[in-house]
C-alpha cells in the first residue's frame, strides 16, 4: 500500500494591522492529490458562511418562465428521437428526462425531479432524489447498450444559482460522451500509474489508507465509501463517494442507488448546518476500465460575502488551481456525526 497523503506546509510573512501591524505569519498548505497529483492551496481561515436570501431567490423564479413546471413541461421541452429514446422522453415516477438544450456531449439529457418547482436541501431526502437519478441512470445505460462510441458517463446536478443553475426548478444532467472530460482523464491516469508502479489496485488501497487514518473518514453505507476529500475542489471542503464494488456503469443497479443517496441526504444535511444552500454533484461511471471505480464528488457553493461575489475566481478558472479557505479534517468530526446517526 503506498497511497500518499502528500503536503508541504508554508507561510507568508506580514506586517499584520490587526495586530498592531507586528510581524506575524499567515501559514497554508499545497496538497497534492493522492490519484492525480494535482495541486491545491489549504488555508486555515475563521470563515463562517452566512445564510444566502434563499426565499428571495425563490420568489423571484416563480415570476420567471420556467420551463420544467407541470403545466408547460411538454411543450415547452424538446423530445429525443425515436432511436435514441423510444417515445421521446423517459419518465419514472414524476422524474422525466429529457434532451439538453445546451448539450454538453453528445448525449446530453435533463432530469427534471418533479413537478416541484423548489425543493429545500432538507427536503432532498433519499425518496425524493430516487426517481431523478435512478431515470438518469437508467437513461445512460440504454445509450451504453445503442451506442459503442460512447466510453464515459456522468450524472452531474448544479443545485441552486450559485452552483450554476439557471433554473431553480430541481433537474439533474446525464450526459454521455466518446471523450471523457479532465477529471475522468486523470483519475483514469492516475489509476493506471498507480497500477503500474505499486502493482496494486489504487481505489481498494485508498479506501483502506483512509479507513485507517480516520482523519477525513466519515463512513460507509452499504457498498458505497464516504471521505472528506483530502484534496477539495472548491472554496469549501468536499465530499468523495466511492462504489468499492463497482468498477463500471454496466454493473451498477437499481439497489446500489440507495446506499449513494443515503449517503449524499446525509452529506446535505451536514452542509445545511454549516449554512450552505447549494451545492454541486458529479457521479462519474465508465464502459469498461480495469483501474476505475464509479466515483461521485459532492461540492458545496456559496457566495461568501454580502456583496454577491462568486467563490470561483482566478485560482480556478486560469490557473486551473483549488483555493479552499480550511481543511478538511477540521470539518470531519463534525461531518461524520451525520453518517453515525
Amino acid at each position: 500500500m503506498a497511497v500518499s497523503f502528500k503536503k508541504i506546509s508554508a507561510s507568508a510573512r506580514i506586517l499584520n494591522p490587526f495586530k498592531d501591524h507586528a510581524l506575524d505569519e499567515l501559514p497554508f498548505e499545497i496538497r497534492f492529490d493522492p490519484l492525480t497529483g494535482e495541486t491545491g492551496r489549504v488555508f486555515h481561515l475563521p470563515f463562517k458562511a452566512e445564510k444566502p436570501p434563499v426565499e428571495e431567490t425563490v420568489n423571484r423564479s416563480r415570476d420567471v418562465f420556467c420551463p420544467f413546471c407541470p403545466e408547460v413541461l411538454e411543450k415547452s421541452t424538446p423530445a429525443f428521437p425515436e432511436d435514441i429514446l423510444p417515445g421521446g422522453r423517459l419518465k419514472i415516477g414524476g422524474a422525466s428526462v429529457i434532451p439538453n438544450l445546451v448539450p454538453f456531449d453528445r448525449y446530453a439529457g435533463v432530469t427534471v425531479f418533479s413537478e416541484r418547482h423548489y425543493i429545500p436541501m432538507e427536503d432532498l431526502t433519499p425518496e425524493t432524489m430516487r426517481d431523478p437519478f435512478l431515470a438518469s441512470l437508467l437513461f445512460l445505460q440504454r445509450l451504453e447498450k445503442i451506442d459503442s462510441r460512447v466510453r464515459f458517463f456522468s450524472i452531474n446536478w448544479n443545485y441552486m444559482p450559485p452552483a450554476g443553475s439557471s433554473i431553480v426548478h430541481p433537474h439533474l444532467q446525464p450526459n454521455a460522451s466518446e471523450v471523457p472530460t479532465n477529471h475522468v482523464r486523470l483519475q483514469l491516469e492516475g489509476a493506471a500509474r498507480y497500477a503500474g508502479e505499486q502493482g496494486g489496485d489504487f481505489w481498494a488501497d485508498f479506501v483502506e489508507a483512509e479507513r485507517r487514518t480516520g482523519e477525513r473518514y466519515l463512513g460507509e453505507v452499504g457498498a458505497t465509501f464516504w471521505v472528506m476529500s483530502f484534496l477539495p475542489l472548491g472554496f469549501l471542503p468536499d465530499v468523495s463517494c466511492i462504489f468499492t464494488r463497482r468498477r463500471r456503469l454496466g454493473e451498477l443497479k437499481e439497489d446500489d442507488l440507495s446506499p449513494f443517496l443515503d449517503g449524499l441526504a446525509r452529506t446535505l444535511r451536514a452542509y445545511l448546518e454549516e449554512n450552505v444552500h447549494s451545492f454541486n454533484v458529479a457521479l462519474f461511471a465508465v464502459r469498461d476500465a480495469p483501474n476505475f471505480r464509479i466515483n461521485a464528488r459532492i461540492c458545496p457553493r456559496l457566495l461568501p460575502r454580502p456583496i454577491g461575489n462568486s467563490d470561483v475566481a482566478c485560482p480556478q478558472i486560469l490557473h486551473r488551481e483549488s483555493f479552499t479557505v480550511y481543511p478538511p479534517e477540521s470539518v470531519c468530526t463534525k461531518f461524520r456525526t451525520f453518517f453515525e446517526r
